[in-house]
């Protein structure tokens, strides 16, 4: 049902659905929509440049994605003082790793989902989490076109939909992260003295 109504995006609109198709689907965390499935197909057939079907899934997804990121940033003005300065704490700690921590989530079937709301609430630098996001997406976006433009036949049966129980897990991951962030007084752990404004 939702692979034909992102297909019928792809064959109105071409390359903008390509991007549209992305975005949708990224940018709905509560009801995915299996929008990889889409990518994979487009390989598979052939009638369109792989290289810019990944470059405009990536930034279509990238831009989804961010959604979570922004709501949550939100959520930081109710945030008690003892959670931001624990939320500071981690964020200090993740300008070493961040970006390649945000790359792999993005590149791999790890719930991304999870992570950007955590980012939000901590004000994460939005460059290093964009440019992050976006370089793994791109790349998935560009293994999953690639996939279906050499080898339909062998992936399809890989690739299958996201299913109600990955959405709630991935929301259940999230939730239990951001209060792991949260509870926890990370400046114990990292050695690290928050600044107090």
């Amino acid at each position: 049902m939702a692979e034909s109504f992102l297909m019928e995006l792809v064959s109105q609109y071409g390359y903008l659905g390509v991007f549209l198709i992305s975005l949708i689907s990224n940018g709905t965390f509560i009801f995915p929509v299996p929008y990889l499935i889409v990518i994979y197909y487009i390989g598979a057939t052939g009638a369109m440049d792989p290289l810019l079907v990944a470059i405009l899934a990536g930034l279509g997804a990238t831009i989804g994605e961010m959604t979570l990121y922004f709501l949550s940033m939100l959520g930081r003005v109710i945030l008690p003082a003892k959670y931001k300065e624990r939320v500071e704490a981690v964020k200090l700690a993740l300008d070493k790793y961040g970006p390649i921590i945000i790359f792999f989530f993005a590149l791999t079937p790890l719930p991304d989902d999870v992570i950007y709301p955590v980012l939000g609430i901590m004000k994460y630098n939005f460059v290093k989490v964009f440019v992050s996001c976006f370089l793994g997406k791109t790349l998935l976006s560009g293994i999953v076109v690639y996939a279906g433009y050499y080898s339909a036949e062998y992936i399809a049966t890989f690739l299958g939909g996201e299913s109600l129980f990955s959405s709630v897990l991935a929301v259940l991951l999230g939730i239990a992260l951001a209060i792991i962030v949260l509870k926890v007084d990370w400046t114990k752990y990292f050695n690290i003295e928050v600044v107090r404004r």
